[in-house]
């Protein structure tokens, strides 16, 4: 596997959220997952309001992902549902 690391594009959306599913999926236990909400998703690509999402690409395939919380005010969103 030769893994290149980039900031995943809006034209990668459908590949990211087949990701997310997947993993979603393979959860053993899902009784502490909390689920992605639809301003989420619909913010995934959103960097002036969300996070600058990256990922990890085995050829033009995304294989990982990860973002970084910018924001306060969205950060307490996550912690108000922990």
């Amino acid at each position: 596997m030769n893994l290149t690391y980039q900031k995943i594009e809006q034209k990668d959306k459908e590949q990211l959220f087949k990701l997310i599913d997947t993993v979603i999926q393979g959860l053993e236990n899902r009784e502490y997952f909390i689920p992605y909400e639809q301003w989420e998703l619909d913010s995934m690509f959103d960097e002036k309001e969300y996070a600058p999402l990256y990922g990890a690409y085995d050829r033009e395939k995304l294989v990982r992902n990860g973002s970084i919380i910018r924001f306060a005010r969205y950060a307490c969103r996550f912690q108000k549902r922990i």
